[in-house]
């Protein structure tokens, strides 16, 4: 079960029911990224807007135009009602006007959903347009446009035209040979360090066409407003992928990545593959532990996967085991470093990690879990009272009854770890040695090592035989033998193990064609969106005035 619907049955008890949907309400609030000034008149149509909408959407009135000449020559348009368009970016704020067909708003299932919108005219300055490589192909590239606008985290002003049909497809044409992952949470979880969403980016630097399609919504406690910015890069949610569409856009064969065995992604891998994509199924946890699959996992679903599957992979050997188990040969691609974030040497000392006349203790990742050893990090720093030990990641605020010498320093984007990792003496791996931490390849510990910081570990099988890792049951032993130890060869892990070579492996192993340029590198940018209160989204300051309907 996610932490999310823990955190859910522990309120249910204790909140009576208004309460609870106003909870919940608030937590699918939390998930959408978009902010959006609906420029609307209309009295009802207004009170329905604020209330069946997410909190990142506010209620504004028609703005004075206020456009200079010098604004109106740096402006760019699309579509068949320009002028509206740029008039909308005179609404304090707005980054990018939006005149568009859209359903009415409405809440389903107790949620507070996004309406769709098509649009029929766009408009923003040159720069904007710019950042994302501007308008996709093709004779109708308004709904692509709008699509890299939102997940740049731009700001929308958006004059909406009711209608009671709206079709919000994408049908610009797929450039480059397409890669569709299936993966279980967004791209900016884990601030953007899961396996799912390194491979997106290796693909993208490679020449592919990316399609990120994630299950969940971020588990995270905080935003931190990472936005990857691509050309080639779409990103969905499960409900809203639409496999067919993306087949009928792309001229060439492509590959489905499926990363979790759940039956929301069964339509999507029928479809792909009944026209002839490569589907791999990438078996990267043990899904049947109840603290990883939740109440989503089955294991018949699973074994309909592996059997679909033209290729199957897995992260570690007990993964590989686990598919034979269900009667498919697979390939061991284990977890990487991305070389292009932890190769430079960062020379700049970050302002909150501690300073210390002992070592540097360090751990990144994930700290929830049963898996996470809370005890073997209070083992370490009792043992090593004189050593500053560093935890960076998400605790959710639940702090351990730790000794002094622990700081936690919360999550951090996956760009800024380096400057971190690169001053650690040892990286820690404090995790429970279960048969479930045994088919995990931990992603962190390739990171430690191509930043030339040994390795103190746990005896998991996934780790055995690798260059720079000492492994014992007793963690505080492992982290003594490490410190005695002379520092990895940071150039060897950057070399052997980077997640450029192991799509060059899937590549391979799905017998693929590689594409013959690599293309331009990705932007990654920080705008979080903001989260209004009730009365902080309606905004009646503007040049129009309310009317009754």
């Amino acid at each position: 079960m996610n932490p999310a619907m823990r955190i859910k049955k522990l309120l249910r008890p204790m909140i009576p029911d208004g309460l609870m949907a106003r909870y919940r309400l608030a937590q699918h609030s939390r998930q959408v990224r978009t902010n959006v000034d609906v420029v609307i008149t209309d009295r009802k149509l207004r009170r329905r807007w604020l209330g069946t909408t997410p909190d990142t959407y506010r209620a504004v009135l028609p703005p004075a135009p206020e456009a200079s000449p010098e604004l109106a020559e740096a402006i760019e348009a699309y579509g068949t009602d320009v002028a509206r368009a740029i008039e909308l970016l005179a609404v304090p704020d707005a980054e990018v006007g939006v005149v568009a067909r859209v359903a009415p708003p409405r809440i389903v299932g107790r949620r507070r959903v996004e309406p769709p919108m098509e649009p029929i005219a766009i408009a923003a300055t040159a720069a904007v347009i710019s950042e994302v490589g501007g308008a996709p192909p093709g004779s109708k590239p308004l709904q692509g446009l709008l699509a890299r606008l939102r997940d740049a985290g731009r700001r929308l002003a958006l004059l909406p035209i009711p209608a009671d049909a709206v079709d919000a497809r994408r049908s610009d044409p797929i450039p480059g040979p397409p890669v569709v992952i299936l993966s279980a949470v967004p791209l900016n979880d884990i601030g953007g360090g899961s396996r799912g969403a390194q491979l997106a980016f290796a693909f993208l630097r490679a020449g592919f066409h990316v399609t990120y399609v994630a299950m969940h919504g971020t588990q995270e406690s905080v935003d931190l407003g990472i936005r990857y910015v691509h050309p080639n890069l779409e990103q969905y949610r499960a409900d809203d992928f639409d496999a067919q569409t993306t087949v009928r856009r792309s001229s060439r064969r492509g590959l489905a990545l499926v990363e979790v065995p759940a039956a929301v992604y069964r339509g999507a891998v029928e479809a792909l593959g009944a026209n002839s994509w490569a589907v791999l199924y990438d078996s990267i946890d043990d899904w049947s532990d109840p603290a990883l699959g939740g109440d989503w996992y089955n294991g018949s679903t699973e074994r309909w996967m592996v059997e679909h599957a033209d290729v199957v992979v897995g992260s570690a050997p007990d993964l590989i085991d686990r598919a034979r188990r269900f009667g498919a040969s697979a390939h061991l691609v284990p977890n990487a470093v991305n070389a292009d974030v932890f190769g430079p040497v960062v020379e700049e000392r970050p302002h909150d990690l501690p300073s210390t006349n002992g070592p540097t203790l360090g751990y990144c990742g994930s700290l929830y879990g049963d898996w996470f050893d809370w005890d073997a990090l209070r083992a370490v720093a009792l043992d090593q009272p004189d050593a500053a030990v560093v935890v960076i990641g998400d605790d959710r605020g639940v702090r351990r009854d730790l000794p002094g010498n622990v700081a936690f320093l919360g999550l951090k984007v996956q760009g800024d770890l380096p400057a971190y990792v690169q001053r650690f003496d040892v990286g820690l791996l404090p995790f429970h040695v279960t048969e479930t931490t045994h088919a995990v390849s931990p992603l962190k510990v390739y990171e430690y090592l191509a930043s030339g910081v040994p390795v103190a570990a746990p005896p998991l099988r996934s780790l055995a035989g690798l260059d720079g890792v000492f492994q014992d049951v007793d963690l505080t032993a492992a982290v003594r033998r490490a410190l005695a130890a002379p520092p990895p060869d940071r150039h060897v892990t950057l070399g052997l193990h980077s997640w450029r070579a192991r799509v060059d492996d899937l590549i391979r192993i799905s017998g693929l064609s590689p594409p013959e340029e690599e293309a331009s590198p990705m932007i990654v940018v920080r705008r979080p969106p903001a989260h209004y209160g009730r009365p902080e989204r309606d905004v009646k300051a503007g040049a129009g005035r309310l009317v009754d309907p």
